[in-house]
């Protein structure tokens, strides 16, 4: 699946993630043509430990214990683990990673820019009862943390509403790929495992959630997978 869409992809790892949580995670790292593709053990059914088998008689437990540890499943299927690659491979074809780095960078010189600009201002110092003295780690407070919330509740809220149309688009890659309906699966799996809830308030999500909610991604791909 990497090389049809000429990843550069040198190696796959899978780590132990269930040592620290359940939580199930894929991602990509690495730079250029040397890329490696990383997997949470929790993330795949067959190398999940909670699908493990206890040993025989482990710790006293009955009959009963085992029976529901054996229906209890986490983890997904290798076509559904595609899927969810298919997803994070989007990111990285459609450049949402490099994306993400140019807008950091040019906010990053935008705060330095009107630092630099504000700190001067002596009516700045005055309002804050600084009528003598300009102390620039007073300046550094007064700026970022009061001239600039507004303007970072403003860029939170649109960088919220960018990741959301990134994973919509992500997802519309896997489905490209012919992997709407195993990703369809996945999420749900995904979301269940990651003690997700899958309704949202649709006003607190659009403010907050930096992934559309359950239902909305589901949606959209059962209409991809209808058409």
């Amino acid at each position: 699946m990497a090389k049809s869409i000429d990843f550069p992809l040198t190696k796959v790892y899978v780590v132990e993630g269930s040592k620290r949580s359940s939580h199930s995670n894929a991602y990509f790292y690495g730079f250029f043509k040397n890329k490696r593709i990383v997997l949470f053990d929790t993330l795949l059914e067959d190398y999940s430990a909670l699908n493990k088998e206890p040993a025989e008689g482990e710790d006293g437990e009955n009959e009963e214990t085992k029976s529901k540890t054996k229906n209890k499943k986490q983890g997904c299927k290798n076509e559904e683990v595609l899927a969810v690659l298919g997803h994070e491979l989007g990111h990285w074809k459609l450049g949402h990673t490099v994306k993400n780095i140019i807008i950091s960078q040019m906010n990053s010189f935008l705060c330095f820019f009107l630092f630099a600009v504000l700190i001067g201002r002596k009516e700045l110092f005055a309002a804050f009862g600084f009528y003598d003295t300009q102390p620039t780690l007073i300046g550094l407070m007064i700026i970022f943390q009061f001239i600039f919330s507004p303007y970072n509740e403003v860029l939170s809220f649109c960088l919220t509403v960018l990741s959301r149309r990134f994973e919509f688009q992500a997802d519309a890659f896997a489905k490209e790929l012919g992997k709407a309906k195993d990703l369809y699966s996945a999420l749900i799996k995904l979301n269940k495992d990651n003690l997700g809830f899958p309704v949202s308030d649709w006003i607190f999500s659009m403010w907050h959630y930096s992934h559309p909610p359950l239902l909305e991604r589901l949606q959209a791909l059962k209409d991809a997978k209808q058409e």
